[in-house]
C-alpha cells in the first residue's frame, strides 16, 4: 500500500491540464482562468464623487459658493471651477477640473443658486483616478477560481470570453448485481443504488456537468463495452472514467482488469486509507480513471482526497490537502486504526471557536452518516485514541455551520 500523500503526488504527476478554450462569461461560474487578466484602462479613469453633494476646491475658503453646473453620473463636467464656485454632483460622477473635495448634501444649506457649507472637515469623498488599477496592471492570474467577484472583474475590463479550462468530460459506471434503481422496492438481497446520486451531487458542487452514467450488473463483457464506449474519443471521449465498485480482489471485482484491457496503465491499486483502501488509479494518454470501492462513505472520502484532485489537475487549478487544527467535540473518543483514517464530521462555529463533531458511521456502507458532513477528521495510522476537547487535524470541505 502507498500513503495518501504518495497517491496524490502520483495523481498530480500523471494528469495534465486540458487545453484552455475561450468561454463566455455566462458559462464561467466556478471555472478556472487560464490567462493573465490585465486592466484595459486606468480605474477609475477620472476622479469620481463618492457622495451626492457639492464639488468644491479644498483650498477655496469662500463662505458661499455659486452653483454653476450639475453633474449626474455618466456625464462629463461642462467646464473648470473658479474661486467661489461649486458643482452639484452625484455619486459616481466625474469631478470637474479645479475640484478636489465633495461636501455631502446633508452638510450644506442651499438657497436657490448658492450653497453654504456647514463643515468641510472629514474625508474628501473622492475616488482618485487610478486608485483601483492602472492600465496594464495584472488583476487576476491563471488558476484563479471564478466566483461572482472575479466574474465582475472580467466584466468590468470587458473580457467577455477569456481563456478558461473546459469542464472535463466524466463517464461514471456503477457495478453490482445487488443494485437497483432508487425508484424501485428492493427484493431480498438487493439494495437501491445511492452512488450515482452521491457522485452527481459531489460533482455538481465542483461545477461539473454533463456526466454520463450507467448502472450494470457484474457482467465483464457488458462492463468492458460500457467503459470502452465512455473512454473512446470517437464516442463519449471521457477525460475521466469512474467505476463504482469492482475495486477489490473478489471474483466479480473487474475494475483493474477492465482498465488494463482498455490500455490504461495502473499506477496504484491500494492506499493506506480508511475508508477507501482498494482505490485504483490509472491513465491512458491524457485520460484518467479511478475504480472506487463500492461503499458510499468510501466514495465520499475517495472523491475528496483523490478524484477532486484529478478534476483540479484537469482544470489547471492549484490544489492542496491543507488541514487545520481544532477542538474535537462530541462525547466519544475517536479510536485509531492501522490505516490512516478520515472520519466524516460536521464543523460548527460555537461560542466563537471551531468545533469538529464526528459523524457516527457504523461502516463504510453507512450512507446516513454522511448527512451534514462538511469536513473530514484526519487520524494518522495507529493514532492513539483522541478524547473530546483534544485537538485534531481537520480537512474542511465546505463552510462551517452555526452550532
Amino acid at each position: 500500500m502507498i500513503s495518501i500523500e504518495e497517491a496524490r503526488q502520483t495523481i498530480a504527476a500523471k494528469i495534465a491540464p486540458l487545453a484552455p478554450v475561450r468561454t463566455p462569461l455566462g458559462r464561467l461560474a466556478g471555472g478556472i482562468l487560464r490567462q493573465d487578466l490585465v486592466a484595459d484602462a486606468t480605474y477609475p479613469p477620472v476622479d469620481r464623487s463618492m457622495m451626492d453633494g457639492y464639488a468644491v476646491s479644498a483650498d477655496d475658503p469662500s463662505e458661499h459658493f455659486n452653483i454653476v453646473m450639475e453633474i449626474p453620473a455618466g456625464t462629463l463636467p461642462e467646464r473648470q471651477l473658479q474661486r467661489g464656485e461649486c458643482a452639484r454632483i452625484f455619486t459616481g460622477a466625474a469631478l470637474p477640473e479645479g475640484a478636489s473635495r465633495v461636501i455631502p448634501q446633508e452638510d450644506v444649506d442651499r438657497d436657490g443658486g448658492t450653497m453654504k457649507p456647514h463643515r468641510r472637515d472629514g474625508p474628501s469623498f473622492v475616488r482618485p483616478r487610478g486608485a483601483e488599477a492602472q492600465l496594464g496592471e495584472i488583476l487576476l492570474r491563471p488558476g484563479t477560481v471564478l466566483g461572482g467577484a472575479e466574474l465582475a472583474i472580467l466584466a468590468q475590463v470587458g473580457c467577455v470570453e477569456p481563456l478558461a479550462s473546459p469542464i472535463p468530460r466524466i463517464g461514471h459506471v456503477v457495478t453490482g448485481d445487488e443494485l437497483i434503481d432508487p425508484s424501485k422496492t428492493p427484493e431480498p438481497g438487493k439494495i437501491r443504488d445511492s452512488n450515482c446520486s452521491l457522485l452527481c451531487g459531489l460533482l455538481a458542487a465542483c461545477h461539473m456537468e454533463g456526466v454520463a452514467q450507467g448502472r450494470f450488473s457484474d457482467d465483464f463483457p457488458k462492463l468492458l463495452s460500457a467503459c470502452s464506449s465512455l473512454s473512446d474519443p470517437a464516442q463519449f471521449g471521457a477525460d475521466l472514467v469512474l467505476i463504482s465498485g469492482g475495486a477489490s480482489v473478489g471474483e466479480y471485482d473487474f475494475g483493474a482488469r477492465i482498465l488494463r484491457d482498455l490500455g490504461f496503465e495502473i499506477h496504484f491499486e491500494k492506499v493506506n486509507l480508511r475508508p477507501g483502501k482498494p482505490l485504483i488509479f490509472g491513465t491512458r494518454g491524457k485520460q484518467a480513471a479511478f475504480v472506487i470501492p463500492g461503499n458510499p462513505v468510501s466514495h465520499f472520502v475517495c472523491f475528496h482526497l483523490a478524484i477532486r484532485l484529478a478534476l483540479e489537475r484537469f482544470r489547471g487549478a492549484e490544489s492542496a490537502m491543507a488541514c487545520i487544527e481544532m477542538e474535537l467535540g462530541g462525547v466519544d473518543k475517536l479510536e485509531g486504526n492501522p490505516r490512516e483514517t478520515f472520519c466524516p464530521a460536521t464543523v460548527v462555529v460555537r461560542e466563537g471557536r471551531l468545533l469538529a463533531l464526528p459523524r457516527r458511521w457504523s461502516s463504510s456502507g453507512d450512507t446516513f452518516a454522511l448527512a451534514g458532513t462538511n469536513a473530514l477528521i484526519r487520524l494518522a495510522s495507529n493514532s492513539p485514541p483522541v478524547a473530546p476537547g483534544e485537538r485534531v487535524r481537520v480537512l474542511l470541505l465546505d463552510a462551517p455551520v452555526a452550532g
